[in-house]
């Protein structure tokens, strides 16, 4: 059993703690333990960098304290989440980045390289796709429409994914392993609109309703971000206010695989008998 460092971030752990559960069932049949970051914070996205540039402290913080754990590498299960640590470990190789970040960092006992390489789940479970593949045991009958978190992918040169960036395949991928299907759909790979939430609640409800109406077809959305599951599923009320027939059952990515490696539904955050006949 390896084990990596895990940063669920403030809105996984505060809102869908079925999604923590999943990944971790997942994860510990390939043979990865997953150790909490502890006293870390809020990684920064969307709220403080929207008015300072201080917030790269913030993740800078949070790369310290994995530091400090002897890991190179940190599990992200948030696409806002990855995005920040991944820009602020590139900022962090500007000498006077790295320098001011430490200078910050003195008072509570830490110091950051800049060694650390966050890694999203999905970009995970994709390096070990054969391992995966190996241990299905229960193929699946659905049809999902996929939701993929952008800002893991997205830029493409700091982010590092190895997948086209504009219309990523690594989940669908994923996806295929369990034997699902995938729905194809327009606007599959656009923002779900959740960030735009704090900013403008009507547009980014515009934008999520527009993901709703394009995958009526599919049995469930598929979800690999807490903010796309947030929007989606958990304000999903206020999209369908006036059309309850756009209502959507959602599944995250770790529970789908979860459901296919014959893992107990309780053990995926999920009601017994809901997705398996």
């Amino acid at each position: 059993m390896s084990t990596l460092a895990f940063y669920p971030g403030c809105l996984v752990l505060q809102r869908m703690p079925e999604y923590e559960l999943a990944t971790r069932a997942v994860l510990s049949t390939l043979g990865i333990e997953l150790e909490t970051v502890q006293e870390a914070v809020c990684c920064g996205s969307p709220v403080a960098e929207s008015f300072t540039a201080d917030w790269i402290y913030l993740s800078a913080y949070n790369l310290a304290l994995i530091e400090r754990m002897g890991h190179d590498t940190v599990v992200t299960i948030c696409g806002g989440c990855t995005n920040s640590l991944a820009r602020t470990a590139r900022a962090l190789q500007d000498p006077a980045v790295l320098s001011e970040a430490n200078r910050r960092l003195a008072q509570f006992g830490l110091t950051v390289a800049g060694r650390v390489t966050p890694k999203h789940l999905v970009r995970l479970l994709t390096e070990r796709l054969d391992d995966l593949r190996a241990r299905i045991v229960r193929p699946l009958s659905l049809q999902v429409a996929v939701t993929t978190p952008c800002q893991a992918l997205r830029p493409d040169d700091v982010m590092g994914f190895g997948d086209d960036p504009l219309e990523p395949q690594s989940i669908r991928r994923l996806v295929r392993l369990t034997g699902a299907e995938v729905l194809d759909y327009p606007g599959e790979n656009e923002c779900c609109g959740a960030t735009l939430y704090l900013a403008d609640s009507t547009l980014s409800l515009k934008a999520g309703r527009r993901k709703l109406e394009a995958v009526q077809e599919a049995d469930a959305l598929l979800l690999g971000c807490g903010n796309c599951q947030l929007l989606l599923r958990r304000f999903q009320r206020f999209i369908i206010r006036d059309r309850p027939s756009l209502r959507k059952r959602a599944l995250f990515l770790p529970q789908l695989l979860g459901l296919a490696l014959g893992l107990p539904e309780e053990s995926l955050g999920l009601r017994k008998g809901v997705w398996l006949r």
